[in-house]
């Protein structure tokens, strides 16, 4: 994904690269931008500021385990938000959101001097590449704890929504866009094809969608951010083409090994020698996890 847009003239960085999204929302210098777009999809409450946390939380249960969010960022009001890019997201980071949020919380928990059991409530924004429910229609996808039991499903808690932003449910170019599309489809156009433009598009017109441009702008940059830039880009390339071969290997040698020993034990002996791989390749357990579909006890005990 990122390969294949990335090249040395381009006037816009990549939005959904790690570097790129990072430096355009998870960086003070862009504080305003990630407001603007909170206050875009958060719809129960209005965002005035925001303080931007480590994101890397320890989880204080049991082994204490360590998970890195993109985004990390606390509002006024207490409230806390995790906003993730997530360019090869499966159905299992579903899953994955919900051990985000709530480690989220226990660490939250764990430093306050209430006991009662209350707790803020945390959001989770998740940006993704790739459909997470295909077979639901309508985008953005809200979840929350709510009662089946009932003809109209009603939210009985709030405390953790999770906001998933599928991109490939909205516009996937220009052309498809107009001056009334809405602004997830012209943010979603933004976030897919910014890097291929030598200049803003007129109808990129929303005060939020014109602050982007301009905070992506690589001719603004100084020359360490530009050099930061160019090679964080360049280690996803040479981590998607990595990660392109793994599979064609799985997939080969998964065939293999499900006509001798069973399809679902060839999968998964496939997946774990993939993981050892990638492990040795420094790439995180979370993104193994992501890519194999492996569960975390299974990549630590490589």
């Amino acid at each position: 994904m990122v390969a294949q847009i990335y090249n040395e003239s381009q006037r816009y960085i990549i939005p959904t690269s790690d570097w790129g999204f990072k430096r355009l929302f998870g960086s003070e210098i862009n504080k305003g931008l990630l407001i603007s777009l909170l206050n875009k999809i958060i719809d129960d409450k209005v965002i005035e500021d925001l303080e931007y946390l480590d994101r890397d939380v320890m989880v204080p249960v049991g082994s204490v385990r360590r998970m890195s969010f993109d985004v990390y960022c606390k509002c006024t009001d207490g409230s806390r938000v995790i906003v993730e890019m997530q360019n090869y997201a499966k159905t299992t980071f579903v899953d994955r959101a919900l051990v985000y949020t709530s480690a989220s919380i226990l660490e939250n928990y764990s430093y306050s001097k209430s006991k009662d059991y209350r707790v803020q409530k945390t959001y989770l924004i998740a940006i993704t590449g790739e459909k997470i429910f295909p077979n639901v229609k309508h985008a953005p996808v809200r979840l929350a704890l709510c009662d089946m039991d009932v003809p109209k499903t009603t939210v009985l808690n709030d405390k953790i929504l999770h906001i998933f932003i599928e991109l490939p449910k909205f516009a996937n170019k220009l052309e498809d866009l107009s001056k009334d599309s809405s602004f997830l489809s012209k943010f979603a156009v933004a976030m897919k094809t910014m890097a291929s433009f030598n200049e803003r598009p007129s109808v990129m017109d929303d005060e939020m969608l014109v602050r982007m441009f301009d905070a992506a702008d690589l001719h603004s940059y100084k020359k360490d951010d530009r050099h930061n830039y160019k090679k964080s880009v360049m280690n996803e390339f040479e981590y998607e083409e990595t990660l392109k071969e793994y599979r064609q290997e799985g997939i080969e040698e998964g065939r293999a090994e499900g006509r001798a020993e069973g399809i679902e034990e060839g999968k998964k002996s496939t997946c774990l020698e993939i993981a050892a791989k990638m492990l040795k390749q420094g790439i995180s357990p979370e993104t193994i996890s992501a890519c194999t579909g492996l569960n975390q006890d299974d990549i630590a005990s490589l």
